[in-house]
C-alpha cells in the first residue's frame, strides 16, 4: 500500500484554492457583474470567511502532523474550498454567457467581442486584470484588496488583524503596511528564492490596446444590450438557465460550512496558544520537510557493484585523456538512489584512477552550500597543523591555494550532492584556489540530481545515468537479499526475486530497499507478500527509495508539485508532447503566475526535467516527412515520467488522482478528482471490429463511479464501443465539474455525451479524436466559454456556427483547416495560434480587419491577402500592435501549403492590369508591417517586385530570425539581409527572377527553384563558413558561382576546417556549380545528398553512418548519368576522414568507375559493410596495377580494418583485385560474390603456398614481380585471414566456375555457419537460358570433392544451400569427427545426382529437396533415424516420393511437409506422422486427390495447417477435411478451378480460412461462413 503525501500538502492546496478563488472575486468586472446580479452580499461574506480560512491555515502551518482533528479539519476546508472554486466558477461562466450573448450589434462586421474577453474570463489566470494592476510587492501576499478607484488599489485589509490600510502609492502605503507586518506580526516580506507567489494579479500577457471588456462595443461603432436597464441584467436572459437562489443557497452553504464548529474548533486549539502573529502568511512554497541528511563517504560500502561498468569506463576515458592545464568539472547527473555516489565511489577508488593523481579528495556538499566548512574539509586531505582553529574563508583559502600551488600534483576533488542553490559565484570563490593548479589532468567530480547545475557547472559532457539493466537489478537485489555467500535460498524463490527486479524500475536504492525487506524471511510466503503489496514503496522505510525522493519532491514550489503529481493519471510509458502538458497543466489552474502560461510552462516542464521528474525521450520530426519540411532542423521533443517516477507520482497523488486499468480497481477515494480509464485490457478489439462485453469491468465502472462525484478531470484511454459508451452515459454523476476531457467516440455519443452530462461552465480542456471519418462537431462546443484547449484529432470539418463564442479558448489542434471556417474569428481574442486565416472578399467575418483586437497572438497565417485591396485596409489587421506575434505567414495564394507554388513565367497578357496588381501588392504589403519582435517571417506569392520599407530601408523588424520567401515571381531586389543582426535561418524558394543573393552569417540556407540565379556570395566567408549549419541548394540551373564551395586557398577559411559545423548538406540539379571540395564537409553532419552536380555522382549519407553512390531502383535498369562521370573514387571526391563513423556504403551503377583509393578506406574505421553493384569497369581485368600497387602498399593491407560484410554483385571485377581486397579485410564475416563472370576460379586458403606468395608479390618493392603474378586475372584466392572470421559465405551466378579446395575442402573455416553455392544459368551474355545456359561446373580433372562427392565440411555449419551445378552424382555432407551443427540443407537442380547421403547429418532440423530428377532410392542407404527433423520439403524430384514411405519412420518429430506430388500421401506414409502439424499441397497437376491419399491425409490428426498453392488443374477439396481435429487454419491460393468446399464443411476446429486468387463461387461461398468464431480472409481482407 502506498501512503498519501502527507498534511504539509493539504496546507499546500488550500493555500492554492485561496489564491484561485480570490484571484477570480478580483477579476476585473467581476465585483460589478456580481452586484448587478443581486449576489453580493453573499459572495462578499463568502471571500471573508475564504481569506480568515487563508490566515489561520497559515497560522497552524506545519502543526497537523500527529494531530488527527487538525487533519480532518484541514482535508475538510479543503473539500469546501473545491465547492467555493466551483461555485465562483459557475459565476463567472454565467457572466461571459451574459456578454458573450446578452448584447447584440448593429455593426457589419461584427467585432462586438473583439475586447479581450480573456481579460474577464477566470480560464486565464495569467492576465489577472483585477483593477489593482500589477502587485510587484511581496507585502500583497499579506492583504487582501478591498478596494480600487480607477484601476488602481485604494484600500486593502491585513489578512491576520483585519486592519484596513490606505495603500495608494504616492502616500507610501506599501512601506507602512510592511511596517506594520514587522512590528505587529514579525513578518519579514522579502521574496524568498523559487517562491510561487500566491495572488499574482496581472500579468505580461495583458494587452495595452484593449478597452473597456464590454462585449458589443468597438472603437467607434454603436452598440446595444437586450435589456434596456443594464442594472436589471441577469444570468437568465441567457441561453443557459440559472437559478440566483440555487446559486444564493450554494454560497450560503459553503460560507457556513467553513464557519462550522468542528472545524473552527479543531483550528482554534492550535491557534489559540500562539496565536496568528506566530507564522507567515500562505505560500506555495511550503517550508521543506527534509529531514537529516547523512554525510556521504569515499568509501564503498561493502556491496560488488553491478552495472554501470559502460558509465565507469567513460569517466576513466575521460580523467585518462584529459591531460590539458587547468581544471576540468565531469558531472554525474540523475534522480534519487540512481547511483551517483556509489559510481563516484566506484571511480574514486578505482586502481587506475589512484595511481593518477597525487591527491585525491571527497566533500559531501548537501543542501548547505557552507564555504568554510568546505574548504575546511578539503584541507583535511592535507597536514592539518597549519589551519587548526582558523575559521575566517580567506585565511582557510589562501592556505588551500598554498598547499596546490607549491606541490603542483594533479588532484581529483569529488563534490558530492550538489544542489541547487549553489550559484556561480560561490562556485567560483569556493574553487578559486583549485584553479591556481600547474598540474595537468586535474577533475571535480560532482554528483548532482539537477541536470542544469550540471550543464552550469560541467566543462566536460555530464554522465547521465538511467535505470540499470532487469539482469544487473536480480544481481543486486539478490546479494541485498542473500549478503555475500554462496546461499541461494529456495529455488522457487529467484522466480518471485526476479519479478521483484523487474518492478524496481532500474533503481538500484529501490533493489537495496526491497533487498533489506526480503532479507527478515527467506520464505515464499514472506517474499510473495511482499511482491503482492510493493512494501519497498512505503514511506515509512528509513533511508529507502521513496523517502529519498520525497526529499527532492517536498524541495518543488507546489505549483510544480502539482504539474508532476497529476500526469500519476497517465500510463507509465505515455509519451507527452510538450505542449501537450503545458495545456494540460493550463486547463487545471496550476500555472498561476505573472507571466505568459505558456511560457511559465515550458518552464515548469524544463525545471521537472533537470530534476529528473520527467526524462526527454527522443525526437521526432515535425511536419511531412519530405525533405524540404524535415530539412530545417525543427523536431518536436518527448517527455515521459520514468518508471520509478511514474510510482512515485502515483503515491503522491493517490487522494485526487487515480487510474482504472481493466479489472484492476482499487477502492476510489471519494476525494478523487483526476480519473484515467484504460479499456485495453478489459476490451479487446477482436479482427472485425466487434467488441464483446466484460461485465466485471463494467460492475467495476459503476462501483467507482458511486464514490466519485466531482471530477476535474475525464481520460479515456483504449477500445470501446457505442454501447460502454451508453453504459458510462447511465453510471456518470451529472454533478462532475471537468475542466480536462478526452475520449475517442462517434459524433453522436459524444454530442449526447456532452449535452447530457458534462457542465460547460467549467471545462478548459476538451480532446476528442473521432471514430468516424465524417460528422458534425457537437454544436454545445459554441456554448463552452472557459474552453482553453481545443483538440479536435484528425477532424478537418468545418467548425459549427457560433463557435466564435469561444472567448477563452487559446489553443485550436489541429489548425489547418478548422480556424478558416469560423466566421468572425476575431472575437477569439484569447488564440495564441491562428495558422490559417483565409481571407474573403466581400464576405461578412472574413474581413481582415477580424485580426485588429487579437493581440494574444504568438502565430499567425493570412492566406488570400489579394483580397485586401488598399494599405488602410491592411491597416485594419493591427500587425503592428500584436506584440507578442513571433510567427507571421502572408501568403498571396489560396493556401498556406509551399507546395502549391505558381512557378510559371507566363505574366497577365494585360499589361495595365499587370502593374495595377503589383501596386495593389505593395501597398497592401506595406500596410502589413508586423510588430519589431516578430522573429520568424513568411512571405508566399507576393506580386510586387520590391522589399516593403519595414523590411528595406526603414527597417523596423530588426528581431527577425527566419525569413522565407517563396513563389514571389517578380520580386528582383532583396532585402538587405546584413541589417537584419539576428537572422539565422533563410529560405528562398521560386523567386524567378533573382540574379543575386547576398548572405550574411547564418545556421540555414535553402535556395530552391531559382532559374535566374547566376551568383551567390557571402558578406564573410569565414564567418558564414563556421556558422552554417544546414545547406541546401536545388534546382538553380543557372547558378554558377557560391564563394563558400570556390576557393581552396581562402584566407578567411582555415585548411581542414570547411563548413565544420554543418549537419545538412543537399545540392541538386546544379549544372554548373562548381565545388570544388571533396564532401562530407564535416564530422558533424547528417545529411548529404549531391545529384547533378558536376564532377559529383549521385551520393546521399543519411545519419552520417550510411554512404550510397548511385542510384539504386529495383527494376535495376535506372542509372543516373552524373554517375557515368566517375572514373576513381579518391579524397577530391570524398573527405574520407570526415566519414569516421561511416557504417555502411554502397556503391550502384558507375559504370565507368575503374578504381578507389585504398587509403581513403582506411581512414573509414568504423566501416561494417561494403555493397558494390553494376560497376562493369570497377577493378578490371585491363585496369593498369601501378597506382593500386602503389596505394595499397601505403596501407600496409590496412584498408577495411573492421570489414565484417562484402558483397560484390554483377560487377566486372578481377579476380586478382577482389583477392587484394579481402587480403585488407582481417575480420571479414560474409562474402557474398554473385554474377562476377571475370572470376573463373576460386582457391580455398588451404593452398598455402599460393597464398603466401601473393603476400609476398604485393608487399615486395619488386613491381615487374607483382605484376607476372597478378596477370592471372581470373583467379581468386581466400586468404587464410578469413578462416576464423567468415560466418557466412555466398558465391553463385558466375558461370564456368571452378573450386579448387585441396583435401580439407571447406572444413578450415572453423566459424562458417552458412555456405551457399549456386550455379548459374546465366548465359556469358547475360540472357537467361534454362535448357542450354552454363552451370556451375566441377570438372572431372577439377573434383574437389573426393570419389564419392564427399563435402568435408566445417563443424561450426549450420546451414548449406547448393544447387545448379553438374558431374555430380553422389552429394555426402561430412564433418571431421563426425561432429555436425548441420541445421539446414537445400539441394536445387543438381543434373546427374544419383544419392544423397545423410549419415552425418545428425542435427539436421530442416530438409529441401527440389529439381533432382535423377535422385533415387539410393538417398536412404544405411542411413539412420533423424530424429531432429521437423521440416521436409520436397518436389520436382519424381523418383524421390516413392521412397518416403519408409522415409516416414526415420523422422518421427516431423512437423512441416511440402511437396507438389500427391502420391505420398499413402496410408503406412500418414499414420505414421503422428507430430505433423503443417502440410503444404502445391502446384499439384491432378484434379482430385485418389480416395486412398483422401484416407491417408484424414489419418493426420496433429495437423494444424492445410495449404493449397497454385494447384491450378485442382477441381475439388478433399471431402474428408471436416474429419480432422486439430486443424486451424486452411489456405486456398491461386486454385481458379475449385467452386466450392467440401459438402460435408469443414472441422470445427477450424479458426481461420484464407482465399486468395481463386473462384468467385468460392469466395462468395467462404463469405458467408464468418462467424465471430471463424475469422475469413479473401484476398488479405477479412470479411468478418
Amino acid at each position: 500500500m502506498m501512503e498519501p503525501a502527507g498534511d504539509s500538502f493539504v496546507e499546500a492546496a488550500i493555500a492554492w484554492l485561496v489564491q484561485t478563488i480570490l484571484a477570480t472575486l478580483l477579476m476585473d468586472k467581476m465585483e460589478e457583474w456580481i452586484r448587478q446580479v443581486g449576489l453580493a452580499d453573499d459572495v462578499e461574506r463568502l471571500q471573508r470567511e475564504v481569506e480568515r480560512v487563508d490566515m489561520v491555515v497559515a497560522a497552524v502551518k506545519g502543526r497537523a502532523a500527529g494531530n488527527r482533528p487538525l487533519s480532518r479539519a484541514l482535508a475538510r476546508v479543503k473539500e469546501l474550498l473545491y465547492d467555493a472554486d466551483d461555485v465562483v466558477d459557475e459565476l463567472d461562466y454565467y457572466r461571459l454567457q451574459q456578454q458573450v450573448e446578452g448584447v447584440t450589434s448593429d455593426k457589419p462586421d461584427d467585432m462586438r467581442g473583439a475586447e479581450r474577453v480573456d481579460e474577464i474570463s477566470r480560464g486565464h489566470v495569467d492576465t489577472l486584470n483585477v483593477s489593482v494592476g500589477k502587485l510587484r510587492s511581496s507585502v500583497w501576499e499579506h492583504f487582501t484588496i478591498t478596494e480600487t478607484v480607477d484601476r488602481k488599489r485604494s484600500k486593502a485589509k491585513c489578512k491576520y488583524c483585519r486592519k484596513d490600510f490606505n495603500c495608494e502609492t504616492k502616500t507610501n502605503g506599501t512601506s507602512s503596511m510592511k511596517k506594520h507586518l514587522e512590528k505587529e506580526h514579525s513578518v519579514t516580506c522579502t521574496k524568498k528564492r523559487g517562491a510561487h507567489p500566491p495572488n499574482p494579479s496581472s500579468t505580461g500577457d495583458a494587452t495595452c490596446n484593449v478597452r473597456s471588456v464590454e462585449v458589443g462595443s468597438s472603437s467607434n461603432g454603436k452598440r446595444k444590450r437586450t435589456n434596456e436597464d443594464p442594472t436589471q441584467t441577469t444570468a437568465a436572459n441567457t441561453h443557459t438557465q440559472w437559478d440566483k437562489a440555487e446559486f444564493s443557497n450554494r454560497i450560503i452553504k459553503i460560507t457556513g460550512q467553513l464557519q462550522s464548529q468542528d472545524i473552527q474548533g479543531a483550528l482554534s486549539k492550535v491557534l489559540g496558544p500562539y496565536g496568528p502573529s506566530a507564522t507567515s502568511s500562505s505560500s506555495h512554497h511550503r517550508p521543506s520537510t527534509t529531514s537529516a541528511q547523512h554525510p556521504t563517504t569515499s568509501s564503498l560500502v561493502p556491496l560488488e557493484v553491478y552495472g554501470r561498468v559502460a558509465e565507469k569506463n567513460k569517466i576513466k576515458k575521460s580523467i585518462t585523456e584529459n591531460q590539458s592545464g587547468g581544471v576540468n568539472v565531469l558531472p554525474i547527473v540523475g534522480i534519487a538512489g540512481v547511483g551517483k555516489t556509489t559510481l563516484a565511489q566506484f571511480v574514486y577508488n578505482d586502481p587506475d584512477v589512484k595511481s593518477q593523481f597525487h591527491h585525491r579528495i571527497w566533500v559531501c556538499v548537501s543542501r548547505k552550500f557552507d564555504e568554510v566548512k568546505l574548504t575546511k574539509e578539503m584541507l583535511d586531505f592535507f597536514p592539518r597543523e597549519r589551519y587548526e582553529g582558523i575559521s575566517n574563508f580567506a585565511k582557510l583559502q589562501e592556505i588551500l591555494k598554498e598547499h596546490i600551488e607549491y606541490q603542483s600534483k594533479s588532484f581529483l576533488l569529488v563534490l558530492d550532492d550538489v544542489s541547487d542553490n549553489v550559484d556561480y559565484h560561490k562556485w567560483n570563490k569556493l574553487l578559486y584556489p583549485l584553479m591556481s593548479s600547474q598540474a595537468k589532468g586535474n577533475i571535480i567530480l560532482v554528483t548532482t540530481k539537477n541536470l542544469s547545475v550540471a550543464q552550469r557547472l560541467r566543462t566536460l559532457e555530464p554522465i547521465k545515468l538511467g535505470a540499470l539493466e532487469n539482469d544487473d537489478m536480480w544481481l543486486l537485489l539478490k546479494s541485498c537479499a542473500f549478503g555475500f555467500g554462496d546461499y541461494k535460498g529456495p529455488g522457487n524463490l529467484r522466480a518471485i526475486g526476479m519479478q521483484i527486479a523487474e518492478k524496481l524500475k532500474g533503481n538500484p536504492l529501490a533493489a537495496v530497499t526491497a533487498g533489506a525487506l526480503l532479507r527478515d524471511h527467506l520464505s515464499v510466503d514472506h517474499w510473495s507478500n511482499i511482491l503482492k503489496k510493493e512494501k519497498w514503496k512505503s514511506l515509512g522505510l528509513h533511508g529507502g527509495i521513496m523517502p529519498a525522493l520525497k526529499l527532492s519532491y517536498d524541495e518543488l514550489p507546489y505549483h510544480l508539485q502539482q504539474c508532476f503529481s497529476y500526469c500519476s493519471i497517465f500510463s507509465e510509458k505515455y509519451r507527452f508532447l510538450r505542449k501537450e502538458l503545458v495545456y494540460i497543466w493550463i486547463s487545471q489552474g496550476f500555472l498561476n503566475h505573472t507571466k505568459r502560461l505558456e511560457e511559465i510552462g515550458w518552464e515548469c516542464l524544463n525545471n521537472l526535467v533537470n530534476l529528473g521528474f520527467f526524462q526527454q525521450i527522443g525526437e521526432q520530426q515535425e511536419g511531412d516527412e519530405d525533405e524540404e519540411e524535415d530539412f530545417f532542423l525543427g523536431s518536436k521533443i518527448w517527455y515521459c515520467m520514468s518508471g520509478l517516477m511514474h510510482d512515485f507520482a502515483r503515491m503522491v497523488s493517490r487522494t485526487e488522482c487515480a487510474t482504472m486499468d481493466g479489472l484492476q480497481c482499487n477502492n476510489m477515494l471519494p476525494t478523487i478528482r483526476h480519473l484515467s480509464i484504460v479499456t485495453n485490457s478489459a476490451y479487446s478489439k477482436e479482427q472485425h471490429g466487434t467488441i464483446p462485453r466484460n461485465i466485471k469491468f463494467e460492475e467495476n465502472l459503476r462501483n467507482a463511479f458511486a464514490s466519485v462525484r466531482k471530477l476535474r478531470t475525464l481520460v479515456l484511454f483504449g477500445h470501446y464501443d457505442s454501447f460502454f459508451f451508453k453504459l458510462f452515459l447511465d453510471i456518470f454523476q451529472k454533478d462532475q465539474n471537468l475542466r480536462l476531457l478526452q475520449m475517442s467516440a462517434t459524433c453522436a455519443d459524444f454530442d449526447s455525451f456532452m449535452c447530457s452530462l458534462v457542465n460547460p461552465a467549467h471545462l478548459r480542456y476538451l480532446k476528442r479524436e473521432p471514430d468516424e471519418v465524417n460528422g458534425a462537431s457537437p454544436q454545445i462546443l459554441s456554448k463552452l466559454y472557459h474552453l482553453q484547449i481545443l483538440d479536435v484529432g484528425s477532424y478537418t470539418d468545418p467548425i459549427p456556427d457560433g463557435n466564435n463564442n469561444l472567448v477563452s479558448l487559446r489553443h485550436l489542434i489541429p489548425e489547418n483547416g478548422v480556424y478558416s471556417s469560423i466566421a468572425s474569428i476575431g472575437r477569439m481574442t484569447s488564440l495564441k495560434e491562428l495558422h490559417h486565416f483565409k481571407v474573403r472578399f466581400c464576405s461578412r467575418g472574413f474581413e481582415i480587419s477580424q485580426l485588429q483586437c487579437m493581440n494574444e497572438l504568438v502565430q499567425l497565417g493570412v492566406s488570400r491577402v489579394d483580397s485586401v485591396k488598399t494599405r488602410e485596409e491592411a491597416y485594419g489587421a493591427g500587425l503592428r500592435s500584436k506584440e507578442y506575434l513571433k510567427n507571421l505567414h502572408l501568403s498571396w495564394k489560396d493556401t498556406l501549403s509551399q507546395k502549391e507554388c505558381d512557378t510559371s513565367s507566363e505574366y497577365s497578357a494585360d499589361e495595365n492590369e499587370e502593374l495595377s496588381q503589383m501596386d495593389t501588392a505593395r501597398e497592401v504589403l506595406e500596410g502589413l508591417e508586423p510588430h519589431m519582435n516578430l522573429k520568424h517571417l513568411h512571405i508566399s506569392g507576393y506580386n510586387g517586385t520590391t522589399s516593403p520599407t519595414w523590411l528595406a530601408n526603414n527597417l523596423s523588424v530588426t528581431s527577425l530570425q527566419t525569413l522565407h520567401l517563396d513563389g514571389c515571381r517578380r520580386w528582383r531586389i532583396l532585402p538587405s539581409l546584413e541589417s537584419l543582426p539576428f537572422l539565422t535561418k533563410l529560405k528562398l524558394s521560386s523567386m524567378l527572377e533573382v540574379i543575386e543573393v547576398l548572405v550574411p552569417s547564418l545556421e540555414e540556407l535553402v535556395l530552391m527553384d531559382m532559374p535566374k540565379l547566376v551568383r551567390c556570395s557571402s558578406i564573410s566567408v569565414g564567418a558564414l563558413n563556421s556558422s552554417l549549419r544546414a545547406l541546401r541548394i536545388e534546382d538553380c540551373e543557372a547558378l554558377k558561382e557560391f564563394d563558400l564551395f570556390e576557393n581552396d586557398d581562402n584566407s578567411e577559411i582555415i585548411q581542414g576546417s570547411w563548413l565544420p559545423g554543418l549537419r545538412n548538406l543537399i545540392v541538386k540539379c546544379c549544372p554548373h556549380l562548381k565545388v570544388l571540395k571533396p564532401l562530407s564537409p564535416s564530422t558533424t553532419f547528417s545529411k548529404v545528398v549531391i545529384r547533378e552536380v558536376p564532377r559529383f555522382p549521385y551520393m546521399e549519407v543519411s545519419s552520417g553512418e550510411k554512404l550510397e553512390i548511385g542510384k539504386f531502383d529495383e527494376d535495376g535498369d535506372d542509372f543516373d548519368e552524373s554517375c557515368d562521370e566517375l572514373r576513381i573514387l579518391d579524397d577530391k571526391i570524398l573527405a574520407f576522414h570526415n566519414l569516421r563513423n561511416l557504417k555502411s556504403m554502397e556503391i550502384y551503377g558507375c559504370r565507368n568507375l575503374r578504381s578507389f583509393l585504398f587509403e581513403g578506406f582506411s581512414h573509414l574505421v568504423s566501416l561494417l559493410s561494403l555493397d558494390i553493384t553494376k560497376c562493369e569497369q570497377l577493378f578490371s581485368s585491363d585496369m593498369s596495377p601501378e597506382y593500386t600497387l602503389e596505394d595499397v602498399r601505403a596501407v600496409n593491407f590496412n584498408a577495411f580494418p573492421f570489414l565484417k560484410n562484402l558483397s560484390i554483385d554483377s560487377c566486372g571485377i578481377a579476380g586478382k583485385w577482389l583477392s587484394l581486397m579481402l587480403q585488407h579485410a582481417p575480420g571479414l564475416e560474409e562474402l557474398r560474390l554473385r554474377y562476377c563472370a571475370h572470376i573463373t576460379r576460386v582457391v580455398l586458403p588451404m593452398e598455402e603456398e599460393e597464398n603466401s606468395l601473393l603476400t609476398t608479390v604485393v608487399s615486395s618493392g619488386n613491381q615487374d614481380e607483382a605484376l607476372t603474378w597478378l596477370v592471372r586475372d581470373g583467379l581468386l584466392h581466400i586468404p587464410s585471414n578469413l578462416v576464423s572470421s567468415l560466418k557466412k559465405m555466398t558465391i553463385g551466378q558466375c558461370p564456368r566456375l571452378k573450386f579448387n579446395s585441396g583435401k580439407d575442402c571447406f572444413s578450415g573455416f572453423t566459424s562458417l555457419e552458412k555456405l551457399e553455392i549456386w550455379g548459374s544459368l546465366v548465359d556469358d551474355d547475360g540472357s537467361d537460358d534454362l535448357e542450354n545456359g552454363s552451370p556451375f561446373v566441377f570438372g572431372e580433372e577439377d573434383q574437389p570433392l573426393g570419389a564419392n562427392g564427399r563435402w568435408l565440411l566445417p563443424t561450426s555449419l549450420q546451414e548449406l544451400n547448393i544447387g545448379w551445378f553438374c558431374y555430380q552424382e553422389t552429394l555426402q555432407p561430412c564433418f571431421p569427427r563426425d561432429i555436425t551443427s548441420l541445421k539446414e540443407l537445400s539441394v536445387r537442380s543438381i543434373q546427374g545426382l544419383q544419392s544423397l547421403q545423410l549419415h552425418s547429418c545428425t542435427a539436421l532440423e530442416g530438409l529441401e529437396i527440389r529439381g533432382c530428377e535423377s535422385l533415387t532410392v539410393t538417398v536412404l542407404e544405411g542411413m539412420q533415424p533423424i530424429g531432429s527433423l521437423v521440416r521436409l520439403n520436397v518436389s520436382d524430384s519424381t523418383g524421390l516420393p516413392p521412397c518416403l514411405e519408409s522415409f516416414s519412420t526415420l523422422c518421427p518429430r516431423l512437423e512441416r511437409l511440402c511437396t507438389d506430388d500427391p502420391s505420398v500421401l499413402t496410408t503406412s506414409f500418414c499414420k505414421h506422422l503422428t507430430s505433423l502439424q503443417r502440410l503444404e499441397l502445391s502446384f499439384l497437376k491432378v484434379t482430385r486427390l485418389t480416395d486412398e491419399q483422401e484416407q491417408a491425409l484424414v489419418l493426420l490428426k496433429s495437423l494444424q495447417k492445410l495449404e493449397f498453392i497454385w494447384c491450378s488443374a485442382l477441381v475439388v477439396l478433399p471431402e474428408g477435411l471436416h474429419t480432422l481435429p486439430s486443424l486451424k487454419r486452411l489456405e486456398i491460393n491461386q486454385c481458379g478451378r475449385i467452386t466450392r468446399l467440401p459438402e460435408a464443411g469443414l472441422p470445427h476446429s477450424l479458426e481461420e480460412l484464407e482465399i486468395r486468387s481463386c473462384s468467385q463461387e468460392l469466395d462468395d461461398e467462404c463469405r458467408r461462413l464468418a462467424t465471430s468464431k471463424l475469422k475469413v480472409k479473401i484476398d488479405w481482407t477479412y470479411v468478418n
